[in-house]
């Protein structure tokens, strides 16, 4: 049974409400952390044509480990003024305007559906959403993508939905899931929200350490077991200076953590 079945027909809308309720996700996601589930990875790197070159050769003590592999070859641009992918994914880009409908592979998705804190949803009104949805090929890792100087994060319990198409035609995914949103006061794009929703059954994430004062390129955290989606807001002073390189519009764009996806022009240029 595959996403098709359980997003498209009553029965398997049915079936997966059942097995949510029941979590009976979790010996999956236990069976993932154990040694037999290494027997997967071949046929996962195959099937989904991920090239491991950057990995080197190592052995993997689970499908877990696997999936939380780490690259060390990752560069961020150090300009300042560099808006930069926190995250390998596809990009949409959308300017937040009232009432702003999101659309995300057949749905259609507000701010006050990701961000529930409304006062905090608008600050950003004028401003600039950024979507970045991972795939299975991507590396699950993700990054800051500015200094911080401060990071409030909170916790929005909820469900785990599978983000492929099918599942985004027929639930709103990222209205139900479980996210975590971080309120994050940047060196050079003033307050910014990013939000990480997990994926289907087994997904979750696991945020890194920080001390409150964190560099562009230092990991935030990482994605478990399943790929998911970030949701980047910008505030309208930030857009207005913002050159962006990705068009505003439904199609996604292909970028690589740490690529330079916009750049700030100066005051003196605005």
């Amino acid at each position: 049974m595959n996403a098709d079945f359980f997003y498209t027909t009553a029965f398997g809308r049915g079936v997966l409400g059942l097995m949510q309720r029941m979590h009976i996700f979790r010996p999956v996601a236990r069976f993932l952390h154990t040694k037999a589930s290494r027997i997967m990875i071949p046929n996962y790197i195959k099937k989904n044509g991920i090239d491991m070159t950057p990995y080197g050769d190592r052995a993997y003590l689970s499908f877990a480990d696997f999936f939380g592999r780490k690259r060390e070859d990752i560069v961020f641009d150090s300009d300042p003024c560099a808006l930069t992918a926190p995250c390998d994914s596809l990009l949409s880009v959308h300017d937040i305007t009232e009432g702003l409908e999101i659309p995300m592979k057949g749905s259609l998705y507000t701010i006050p559906d990701l961000i529930p804190d409304r006062e905090t949803a608008e600050l950003f009104g004028g401003g600039l959403c950024l979507v970045f949805r991972l795939e299975a090929s991507d590396y699950h890792h993700f990054c800051y993508f500015d200094d911080i100087y401060s990071i409030e994060t909170f916790f929005v319990p909820g469900q785990l939905h599978s983000v492929q198409p099918i599942a985004l035609r027929h639930y709103p995914v990222f209205r139900l899931n479980r996210r975590w949103c971080s309120v994050l006061k940047t060196a050079h794009f003033e307050t910014a929200v990013q939000t990480e929703i997990g994926a289907m059954a087994v997904g979750g994430v696991t945020l890194a350490e920080n001390s409150g004062v964190m560099k562009k390129g230092d990991e935030m955290g990482n994605f478990e077991l399943a790929g998911s989606t970030i949701v980047l807001l910008l505030k309208k002073n930030i857009k207005d200076r913002l050159e962006l390189f990705a068009e505003k519009a439904d199609k996604e764009v292909r970028v690589r953590i740490g690529q330079t996806i916009g750049r700030l022009k100066n005051e003196d240029q605005t």
